[in-house]
């Protein structure tokens, strides 16, 4: 299978497409994206592991919780996938967050506070 194929497979699964939509807005450990789509947290955890090995997302820090476990959280690497269609071939072109924009994100994110 191509990356374009791996690709094409994440965008026609709705909830990854939802992760990544919500990875986009906010940064979120696999709890809170179970919760906030209502779906076992295999599921999630199966999800973002298959995003996360096309780098559309990643995971930004690790905590360390009061019951000794670790709690990932992930973000979004990706603005924007474009899918086309020419003369038989597929190809895929992913769009990353510029510097720019991680700026943005995190000022909008202290500003909420």
């Amino acid at each position: 299978m191509t990356n374009d194929d791996e690709i094409l497979e994440i965008l026609g699964d709705e909830y990854s497409r939802k992760i990544l939509s919500i990875l986009a807005k906010n940064e979120m450990n696999a709890l809170e994206i179970s919760t906030k789509l209502g779906i076992p947290a295999s599921t999630t955890y199966r999800k973002i592991k298959n995003l996360e090995s096309l780098v559309l997302i990643k995971k930004t820090k690790v905590i360390r919780t009061l019951e000794g476990l670790d709690e990932s959280y992930y973000k979004s690497l990706v603005s924007g996938i474009e899918v086309k269609f020419r003369y038989g071939e597929m190809s895929c072109k992913i769009e990353k967050f510029t510097m720019d924009e991680k700026i943005q994100r995190l000022w909008e994110k202290f500003s909420e506070k």
